[in-house]
């Protein structure tokens, strides 16, 4: 492996650890498949933090709203 090749396997593993997706039964062979895994896992990690961040925003208002009404 080139280093160009070794930094792919090594960032597609640091990704892999951080969101804990798993190493599962399916090896990864080719550049392509581990550019998209990469890809599919951190626009994973953005769609989960932005539903969260929006639920929770969410929530907050309905407590000011009920805040306002108790006034």
């Amino acid at each position: 492996m080139n280093s160009g090749e070794l930094y792919l396997a090594s960032f597609y593993f640091a990704v892999t650890t951080i969101t804990t997706v798993g190493y599962g039964d399916v090896s990864i062979t080719s550049k392509l498949e581990k550019v998209s895994c990469i890809v599919i896992m951190l626009g994973g990690c953005i769609t989960f933090a932005f539903a969260s961040g929006s639920l929770a925003s969410i929530i907050q208002q309905f407590d000011d709203n009920k805040k306002i009404y108790d006034e």
